[in-house]
């Protein structure tokens, strides 16, 4: 009888303890979402405590279109919301393509091309996050033929 008397007290005691709540937007706040995508590379950020800056574009190729071979001082991270894309890195110099809800990894300082080879325009939503007061991509020569 004094295990029921507990259990029952120790229901009653949660049941009247306060919980939280998530508070709800005030006023008249909307959300767009630019892109969505899946990778299963690894992703490692280090910052080691310098300011930092995101930048993030969103990227249209026209047909036949590239990007040029170039570096980025941070890495990369690319949504491709349209179209095909073909991806080329000093790392992997065959073209790997890329379709729309797929996500891009690329390291930073990896000299790589992007292009649209396709008869439509490929559409990428892009963040780059760099060390604070560098340019956003340096130009790099040819890593592959």
């Amino acid at each position: 009888m004094k295990r029921l008397a507990a259990a029952v007290l120790a229901g009653v005691a949660m049941a009247a303890a306060p919980t939280a709540a998530a508070t709800p937007a005030e006023g008249d706040v909307e959300r767009t979402d630019l892109a969505t995508g899946t990778t299963s590379e690894p992703i490692v950020i280090d910052t080691q405590g310098r300011p930092t800056t995101l930048y993030v574009q969103e990227l249209l190729l026209h047909p036949p279109s590239n990007s040029g071979w170039h570096t980025h001082p941070g890495p990369e991270h690319t949504v491709i919301t349209g179209g095909t894309v073909a991806i080329q890195t000093a790392q992997q110099c065959t073209p790997r393509q890329y379709l729309a809800g797929e996500a891009v990894f690329i390291p930073a300082g990896v000299p790589h091309i992007v292009r649209n080879d396709s008869p439509h325009d490929a559409n990428a939503v892009v963040t780059y996050t760099l060390p604070a007061d560098l340019p956003v991509r340096d130009d790099a020569p040819a890593a592959c033929p």
